[in-house]
């Protein structure tokens, strides 16, 4: 993983001594302007709160629904709004890590003042995930596991049929036992549909063995059914006893009425176009090319960023919330940061969240900036 996750910080009493002594705090936002954009993790940033008075403010130890202390949310919060104001890190980009550079359990990333994105990526089950989000989510977006025995390497359907050398996957991908599934899938269903606010959307990316399941689990929850989209993709792992599986299924659902003013929804230009000239936004989408990092570390069955990319532009407005519970490779998170929404996920898995960071820091940062620098 990159150095660049390596973050520091000395001694916390002395850094609040001089934060206090540039003058009274009137809030969380005046101590982050006071650091001046070093290195710290969100734990020192707490400790710092605390040394320095701001969490006995009103209210600041009252507990929210998800446990956690209202100060904290405001530290997190005044992280934001003194990025959005010009605040950056002085090495440009970096994560701020809960737990450690090898077990991280919450990172915030922050970056260039005139980035508007937000990521947060959080370690936990996915209905977890959801239910500790600070406020109603615009789009959850998830690619969640579809129960094919991936992780029996002696007789599985899986390994007997699907030809993929794995010896440069990140470890850790969780599976889930068939027999669960239904339970699995109801559970974090549920919890994407209370945390999505009225006219959001939930789109799941599944197979076709799996997408009536996941409908159906939709609809009980309370959500509205918009399409089933079908997303072609280019040379399909080669199979030898059965049909390739040749294309992605989307689930689109909303939170109320498909007539609803709430609900946001945009035709791409990549759609083909119409009698009158125009994009038809048709259900059956442009084929893409699999996401192969042919010679380089990269997660089991992540999407290409385009996948993610077309649902969330046709979703969602620039500054609005996407979440990712199952974040896998953090395709939903790169394309976050490329399309400048703000994005809140996580995984069950700590490898998920450190290839995450990395890759953000080590590809997508610079990817980034140069296509800016020749814009």
């Amino acid at each position: 993983m990159s150095e660049q996750l390596t973050l520091n910080l000395g001694d916390l009493a002395a850094v609040a001594a001089a934060v206090r002594a540039l003058g009274p705090l009137r809030s969380e936002y005046d101590m982050i302007r006071a650091l001046q954009g070093g290195a710290y993790t969100l734990p020192q940033l707490y400790r710092i709160a605390e040394l320095t008075g701001l969490a006995d403010r009103p209210g600041g130890r009252e507990r929210m629904n998800n446990g956690q202390l209202r100060y904290t949310r405001r530290v997190r919060a005044a992280l934001y709004s003194a990025h959005r104001s010009g605040w950056a890190p002085r090495n440009g980009a970096g994560w701020l890590i809960e737990g450690t550079r090898e077990s991280p359990r919450r990172a915030l990333f922050v970056w260039l003042p005139d980035d508007p994105s937000q990521l947060e990526l959080v370690l936990g089950e996915a209905w977890t995930i959801l239910d500790q989000c600070d406020e109603p989510i615009d789009l959850v977006f998830a690619d969640p596991p579809w129960a094919l025995n991936r992780n029996d390497t002696s007789n599985s359907a899986y390994q007997r049929t699907y030809t993929r050398n794995h010896d440069k996957v990140v470890r850790g991908y969780q599976e889930v036992d068939p027999a669960e599934y239904a339970d699995f899938t109801h559970r974090w269903v549920t919890a994407a549909a209370a945390a999505i606010r009225p006219g959001g959307y939930l789109a799941v990316v599944t197979g076709a063995q799996q997408a009536a399941r996941v409908q159906v689990a939709a609809e009980d929850a309370g959500l509205t059914y918009v399409n089933s989209i079908a997303q072609p993709r280019k040379f399909g792992l080669r199979t030898t006893r059965r049909f390739v599986h040749q294309h992605w299924r989307i689930l689109l659902a909303c939170k109320g009425k498909l007539s609803s003013d709430r609900r946001t929804f945009h035709v791409l230009p990549e759609f083909p176009a119409g009698r009158n000239g125009g994009s038809y936004p048709v259900d059956v989408w442009p084929p893409l090319l699999e996401n192969r990092r042919p010679g380089l570390l990269r997660y089991d069955n992540a999407l290409p960023v385009d996948l993610p990319s077309r649902v969330i532009r046709s979703t969602t407005d620039e500054g609005d919330l996407v979440a990712d519970p199952f974040n896998g490779g953090g395709s939903t998170a790169e394309t976050c940061l490329r399309t400048r929404r703000r994005f809140y996920g996580g995984d069950s898995n700590t490898e998920s969240l450190r290839y995450t960071m990395a890759r953000i820091l080590r590809e997508v940062v610079p990817a980034i900036t140069a296509a800016r620098s020749t814009a």
